[in-house]
């Protein structure tokens, strides 16, 4: 298949109230396409720049298979309109639901998965919640600790750029400041919405299937899991050691074995 002939099975639009949102329709490139569309829910942030490149790929690979494929920014986001600093959990959790209505409309199919990559898969477990239409999610790296994950990006700034000339360290330690964060503008509301993202206040709401899938092993991570699984007793887990491309260093490749297995599941639950 050349490269233009790829491009003709992508749609790029903008959609949902006044055209604000950009998102890219990937055409099933199967003569027997699934009666599942697949909506890839991305990261925030940096996180978002640094898998951008996978969740294209993510993409092209599940049209390959059959599925009808959205991929999408959320407000402030990307080539969306609106700034980081306006968006909200809240914000974008509507945009996932948005995302949803519109593929459906656009592809006839009614049924839903959930693909959600970091806050992208603490976002799509909110918009599950209590949808019929959502048969499964996948919960790929997800936040499960909004206080934590705050932390670790915090750690990952400090590595790259110091402390800054100009914050004291009564400064770092407060959560009602406005923050640059690797480049992005948290403010003081986001941070808070994030700090209240705990595991169990968290469940999906639906009867659909769960998978949750790290790519490291993280004693953290690992308890939150086993807790949100208690209340949660449809949820698969599979650790698959790969490449984490949203903290890519200077090596570029895809998280290969996780593409395999995600297509796989996806592909069986929605055969």
């Amino acid at each position: 298949m050349t490269n233009q002939s790829l491009w003709d099975e992508i749609n790029p639009l903008y959609f949902g109230e006044s055209e604000k949102l950009f998102g890219c329709h990937h055409y099933p490139q199967s003569l027997n396409s699934r009666s599942c569309a697949v909506v890839l829910c991305h990261p925030i942030g940096q996180e978002y720049i640094r898998s951008h490149r996978a969740f294209y790929q993510l993409a092209v690979h599940l049209s390959q298979v059959g599925f009808h494929v959205f991929r999408f920014d959320y407000f402030g986001c990307g080539d969306s309109d609106g700034d980081f600093e306006e968006g909200s959990l809240l914000q974008w959790t509507n945009d996932i639901h948005t995302a949803i209505n519109e593929i459906q409309e656009r592809s006839g199919v009614k049924g839903i998965c959930l693909i959600g990559l970091r806050m992208g898969a603490t976002l799509a477990l909110r918009a599950a919640s209590g949808s019929r239409d959502v048969k499964s999610v996948v919960l790929w790296e997800p936040v499960f600790n909004g206080k934590r994950y705050l932390e670790e990006l915090g750690k990952l700034q400090k590595q790259i750029f110091g402390d800054g000339p100009n914050r004291t360290k009564q400064d770092r330690n407060r959560s009602g400041l406005n923050e640059e964060i690797l480049g992005f503008l948290f403010t003081a509301k986001l941070k808070e919405e994030m700090e209240m993202i705990k595991v169990d206040q968290l469940e999906s709401g639906s009867n659909g299937k769960l998978l949750v899938l790290l790519n490291k092993e993280d004693p953290a991570c690992m308890n939150d899991i086993h807790h949100f699984a208690q209340d949660n007793p449809c949820t698969e887990f599979q650790l698959i050691v790969d490449y984490r491309e949203w903290e890519a260093g200077p090596i570029r490749r895809h998280p290969l074995d996780t593409f395999k297995y995600l297509i796989s599941w996806v592909g069986a639950v929605h055969s």
